[in-house]
């Protein structure tokens, strides 16, 4: 009778427990949250005691499964300064991600260069900084606009990477101001 009892358990213990596979891959999956949140980022990058640039973060998450990169979901400024301590170019997004080990930046939605030694402002939905390349270029549609007021709409965009030579791929004129 004990002998059929402990058979009873033994069978009851090995064949009631199993594992539900997605059960267990859930559990041992990393889960896509950030390794680091950090808020109200504000600093300097300087060279030689000049300010090049400036940066300024409402929120960075850092994530390093599956991949490493930093992502700024509530946007962010970079503002890049002359040695005279002037400012030079601003790049403003309402988005940006940074692919640390692809060496890309991307930077989506509202996304905002002003160019401040010549008063040109260029808008898009979505620009890429490759580093490798050493090139900013956008496949997205693209507005310039010059400091007389005058406005361009062009296909696309492509930059060195301190902006000071780029090209905007059929550009066409949708208000011009000159003398208004």
């Amino acid at each position: 009778m004990i002998a059929a009892s402990m058979a009873a358990i033994i069978i009851i213990v090995f064949c009631g427990c199993q594992n539900d596979i997605s059960v267990v891959n859930s559990l041992t999956l990393k889960e896509k949250s950030p390794e680091e949140v950090i808020e109200d980022i504000h600093f300097f990058i300087s060279k030689e005691g000049f300010v090049e640039q400036e940066f300024l973060i409402k929120k960075m998450n850092k994530y390093a499964y599956p991949e490493r990169y930093l992502e700024c979901p509530e946007g962010f400024e970079i503002i890049s300064y002359k040695s005279n301590g002037t400012k030079r170019i601003s790049l403003k997004a309402d988005y940006g991600i940074s692919y640390e080990d692809r060496k890309i930046m991307e930077a989506r939605h509202n996304v905002v260069i002003t160019n401040f030694t010549n008063g040109e402002i260029i808008e898009t939905e979505h620009l890429i900084w490759n580093q490798d390349k050493k090139i900013i270029y956008s496949n997205q549609q693209i507005k310039q606009t010059l400091p007389d007021g005058s406005v361009y709409l062009g296909e696309r965009f492509e930059s060195n990477e301190d902006m000071s030579r780029y090209t905007i791929v059929k550009p066409h004129i949708v208000k011009y101001d000159a003398g208004e």
